[in-house]
């Protein structure tokens, strides 16, 4: 593993800190009120609280093991499931929808995966605890964040910070688990009136884990992440800040043979926002940014002659205004730019012999992307309710290098409404939204299905129309529903059944939804119940859409009282036989039917006088033996000892112990 250097002061400099007194802010917490502390508890699960949103926040502890990329912290989230790859590397799907389905926006850049392969999809960048709100989006509900994700968006986002006078604030936290997991952070934030520093170290590593049977498999995985902010504030409404991150990675996989020996990223980022004190214009907000992508895969170590190495280089920004032209309008204009160029490098196993030769070999550039888009979204305040709109207008031109050359351009309409009604405790809502996608990168490196020697370059652009609609209802007992139906136009369906695999349009319909009760039984005790589900159909070829989770229900009881908690976590999977063979999308196809399997999990939490903070857990309490439904192929999967599987297996029982301090 790479870095071991830098994790160890990562590792003693967390700790430093986390046990040094001097740290202690003045103000402390005795924890003598049990409804204060409450707000410490260990997060099980976040649900949905207003119309079509789910806000998080990442740096409470939670279940499953606190999340070191991405993806793992997303299925916490009911509707969510994660295609086990490894360790690492996980690709995530809502509603059975992943890919650029499902728009990822890290702090405003619009971020994606080098991997042909899918090795680092854009959650593998992103270390949930170093961000302050992750912001769920249901559905086609918003046209504001770029390519609108006609699944969901999902939002990574920081604060930026304004100092009255000058100041330090931080946090640290390391982990430490079965399996030799090691992760650890430091946060620190500093300025006075006139500027702020905001930086972040955070690292995360383990070895092979082993399943419910103690046979191992390949996930070990090393990655280090930094990021820095310089912020300017010159006056008390403006926010000028330049932002720099950087991620070092590798890893292994059980569903290829293929190792990570390299997966990095570097982005860059400038923002401008300016608060305005006029009757029709309220914000401006000006981004710029850059990130870059670097992938090394290889099988040298195996002895073979096999190896890539891949980039992707996106760019782009966007300028927003937020306007107020009535007492009760609010309307958001805004236009946004990205390009994305991808290029690699391959062994010639007739020429090129090792590392060496492919390091030296020249990147050939095989796609480029450039979209522009222009979009209004407003929302209109009634007495007790509101009502949102939007439209956008995105516009393609799509350059690819392979085999052939070919150019196409696109243009792209997407929208939703949404009325919400509040009364009482209740919320109401009842949105349609459509969403026009183009293909992404994955998509049209699959074979054509006319023309098998070619790539799908001239798959029909993807069409969402759906309806969502949903009650909120908080008194007493907080309960959360969330329903939905979709019809998708010229679908991108994966078709691996023949002797190439192909991408193929198709039209295709989903439904489903979440739901949630929350209900405190007294000051003390605590329950949470959720569910989701989705069903998909491929209605062209009559047949079920492949790569959808069964039914999942999570249950869960939770004991605080003063600095204590404990809690109990029973997740109940259901059988998955609505499959088709061989389809699916651009993460994986449908191997087989799959059973159902139900884990249950435990945790603790001490905290002292508010700073500091032991959580405590242990993860597939009975050890069993399970795989995801949507779980890759154990293609890879050839460690000494190590026993076949058909799929790739999820740990088994692991306990965890986490130290967090907060200054």
């Amino acid at each position: 593993m790479q870095a071991k250097t830098f994790k160890l002061k990562l590792l003693v400099g967390a700790l430093a800190l986390a046990i040094h007194p001097a740290g202690f802010a003045q103000a402390q917490l005795n924890c003598s009120d049990n409804e204060k502390c409450n707000e410490y508890l260990v997060v099980t699960g976040d649900v949905m609280r207003e119309p079509v949103n789910v806000v998080s926040d990442p740096k409470k502890p939670r279940l499953p093991l606190p999340a070191f990329e991405g993806s793992g912290f997303l299925k916490t989230i009911p509707g969510f499931s994660v295609t086990r790859k490894g360790g690492m590397g996980g690709d995530p799907t809502f509603r059975g929808q992943g890919g650029s389905r499902l728009a990822i926006v890290d702090d405003g850049q619009q971020l994606y995966g080098a991997c042909g392969g899918r090795m680092d999809p854009p959650t593998n960048y992103i270390y949930p605890e170093s961000y302050d709100e992750i912001t769920v989006i249901k559905g086609p509900q918003t046209v504001k964040y770029g390519p609108v994700g006609s699944a969901g968006t999902v939002l990574f986002e920081k604060d930026r910070h304004r100092f009255s006078e000058a100041g330090l604030m931080g946090r640290a936290s390391v982990t430490a688990g079965s399996f030799d997991r090691r992760d650890s952070i430091i946060e620190v934030v500093a300025g006075n009136a006139d500027y702020y520093l905001d930086f972040d170290m955070n690292s995360s590593s383990s070895d092979h884990y082993r399943d419910g049977n103690d046979n191992q498999v390949q996930s070990s995985y090393d990655r280090d992440n930094t990021n820095f902010a310089l912020g300017w504030t010159p006056a008390e409404n403006t926010v000028v800040e330049l932002a720099v991150g950087q991620s070092r990675g590798e890893a292994e996989y059980a569903d290829r043979l293929n190792k990570a020996r390299r997966i990095d990223s570097d982005s860059y980022s400038l923002l401008v926002q300016h608060e305005f004190e006029l009757d029709w214009l309220s914000k401006i907000e000006l981004q710029a940014y850059s990130n870059d992508n670097d992938h090394l895969m290889d099988q040298f170590d195996r002895g073979v002659n096999a190896g890539a190495d891949v980039r992707r280089s996106t760019g782009g920004g966007h300028l927003w205004l937020e306007l107020t032209p009535g007492a009760n309008w609010d309307l958001s204009l805004g236009v946004d730019l990205m390009r994305s160029q991808h290029e690699g490098r391959f062994i010639n196993q007739a020429k090129d012999k090792g590392l060496d030769d492919l390091l030296h070999k020249a990147f050939m550039e095989d796609m480029r992307y450039r979209n522009w888009g222009l979009f209004v979204e407003s929302v209109y305040h009634l007495d007790y309710s509101k009502l949102y709109a939007g439209l956008r207008y995105d516009n393609w031109d799509t350059e690819l290098s392979v085999a052939q050359t070919g150019t196409r351009r696109d243009e792209l309409f997407s929208g939703f409404m949404r009325y919400e009604y509040r009364d009482g405790s209740s919320q109401y809502y009842a949105g349609m939204g459509h969403a026009e996608r183009m293909a992404d990168y994955w998509e049209i490196m699959k074979a054509s299905d006319t023309s098998p020697g070619q790539k799908a370059f001239n798959l029909a652009p993807e069409a969402t129309n759906q309806a969502d609609i949903g009650w909120i209802y908080s008194h007493g007992v907080e309960i959360s529903t969330s329903l939905f139906y979709g019809r998708l136009n010229d679908y991108i369906l994966i078709d691996a059944r023949g002797p190439s695999t192909v991408a193929r349009n198709i039209d295709a319909s989903l439904y489903g939804g979440e739901a949630s009760i929350d209900y405190d039984l007294d000051d003390s005790w605590s329950a949470q119940v959720t569910l989701s589900y989705t069903r998909g159909k491929n209605d062209s070829d009559h047949l079920d859409l492949g790569q959808i989770a069964p039914l999942e229900s999570k249950l869960s009881l939770n004991y605080a009282h003063q600095a204590w908690s404990a809690g109990i976590l029973w997740r109940l999977v259901a059988a998955q036989d609505k499959i088709s063979l061989g389809q699916g999308n651009i993460v994986g196809q449908d191997l087989a039917p799959s059973s159902g399997f139900g884990t249950l999990a435990i945790n603790a939490s001490w905290t002292y006088k508010e700073q500091l903070r032991l959580t405590l857990g242990i993860e597939n309490l009975f050890d069993i033996t399970y795989a995801e439904h949507i779980s890759k192929a154990a293609s890879g999967n050839d460690l000494p000892g190590s026993e076949p599987m058909f799929q790739v297996n999820e740990p088994g029982r692991n306990a965890w112990a986490k130290l967090t301090y907060e200054f």
